[in-house]
């Protein structure tokens, strides 16, 4: 009976391998020109505006993380000689440097003025600001290494995450703040060296690899790495160092200073810093949750044309027809679409008056013959919407107005009464 199941493994391995491979050829030939386009017109408008093409300071905080890889993995050697570690070594190089190094240089490379960099840039962005398009290229690599290796099928199910807006939230909440996460566990990572330095100076005695402290024959740790690798391993998910320490009677001498030790521990990395990093998240994921329903409020109380808001365009009271509908209708974002892709695949010598003055303005990036504030409803009204913008620099206009019109009527008031009061006395 396993052969059925090795041989329906297959069939519908093979059948999401071609479905991943037809999304991501199509995402490709959408996603890839509209990359191209983008590079190509920043290049354009920053070769007139910025005179250093590359930044030398990208490398900077690249220097840091090198420095540190090489002196962790000769620190690693020097302490384990026989301890074959070439994964670990791997994972620091190719796995956080090489990342780090690719990130560094597109950031150096702020114009990409040559054939190379602008390869590099599209690709870059197309790898980094596409996120739907990595994810399934991501997707179909694990989907053809589900082949030699039946475990990598079961990566298949996070492709819920391009499916759920609440999870890609989730994910952007971790992705957002990650340069704060960074620092947080470079935080993490000295801290678990002060304190496997200042324990092993103090405490050598008490640590322990073994969870059955009364054991006589229980591994301890006698050097800084290997006590930073017990303290990363038990002692940074719990929060505190019981799992690493064996524990102190209270009338042992050293029970004050034991307990100082724990505390600080406790304090500084299972309150302060896992706190810090929920912290993050948490705002981040509100504050993405706000900015969507911001999203959502401005996509349906505004009309993406000409941008009249509901309020606006009610207080016109044009009755028919409804904001819906000059939203839906009268302005259909796709009309447009569809018009200027018309526009591209029509010869320019066949262009009618209007199609060419359209194509002109596009030419000057002029976007003055999108209507504003105003459609074909409104104007037959003969109404005009003010801008919001204006709406205040109105009212003052008005008030002015007012308060001009008043003053000349007590003028001609008071001329009345002193005219009265003349004749009065004569």
């Amino acid at each position: 009976p396993w052969n059925y199941s090795v041989v329906l493994t297959y069939v519908f391995g093979i059948i999401n391998f071609l479905g991943y491979v037809t999304i991501v050829g199509f995402l490709g030939v959408t996603e890839i020109p509209i990359i191209t386009r983008q590079v190509d017109e920043k290049v354009r408008n920053d070769l007139q505006t910025i005179r250093e093409y590359r930044d030398p300071g990208a490398f900077n905080a690249w220097g840091v993380t090198l420095m540190f890889n090489i002196f962790f993995i000769l620190m690693h050697k020097a302490n384990y000689p026989h301890l074959d570690a070439t994964g670990l070594y791997l994972f620091l190089v190719l796995g956080i440097n090489l990342p780090w190094t690719v990130y560094c240089c597109r950031q150096y490379v702020v114009v990409p003025n040559t054939p190379h960099t602008r390869r590099f840039a599209i690709v870059y962005d197309l790898a980094v600001g596409r996120p739907f398009f990595r994810n399934h290229v991501l997707l179909m690599m694990w989907s053809v290494q589900g082949f030699l290796n039946s475990s990598y099928f079961t990566l298949m199910l996070l492709d819920i995450i391009n499916n759920s807006d609440m999870l890609a939230d989730i994910i952007r909440s971790i992705v957002r703040p990650l340069p704060a996460l960074g620092m947080i566990f470079y935080t993490f990572i000295i801290t678990v060296i002060i304190f496997a330095t200042f324990g092993l100076e103090n405490f050598e005695e008490h640590f322990v690899y073994d969870e059955y402290f009364g054991d006589e024959e229980a591994v301890g740790c006698h050097n800084v790495v290997s006590c930073s690798w017990l303290i990363f391993y038990k002692g940074v998910p719990a929060g505190d160092l019981g799992e690493v320490m064996d524990s102190v009677d209270r009338t042992s001498p050293s029970f004050l200073w034991r307990l100082l030790f724990d505390l600080c521990f406790f304090i500084w990395v299972g309150v302060l810093l896992f706190n810090i990093i929920t912290g993050l998240m948490l705002d981040t994921f509100a504050e993405l949750r706000e900015e969507a329903g911001t999203r959502d409020d401005i996509l349906t109380n505004q009309c993406f044309v000409c941008g009249l808001t509901r309020a606006s365009y009610d207080d016109v009271g044009i009755l028919s027809p409804s904001f819906d509908q000059h939203k839906e209708e009268d302005h259909d974002l796709w009309n447009y679409v569809y018009f200027l892709s018309y526009l591209r695949s029509k010869d320019s010598t066949e262009y009618s008056g209007v199609e060419s003055y359209v194509d002109d303005m596009l030419n000057k990036q002029d976007l003055g013959w999108v209507p504003s504030r105003t459609s074909f409803a409104i104007q037959n009204s003969k109404v005009s919407i003010l801008d919001e913008d204006d709406i205040e620099g109105h009212i003052g206009e008005m008030i002015d107005e007012a308060v001009g019109s008043l003053t000349k009527s007590i003028g001609a008031i008071a001329s009345r009464l002193e005219n009265l009061e003349s004749k009065m006395d004569a």
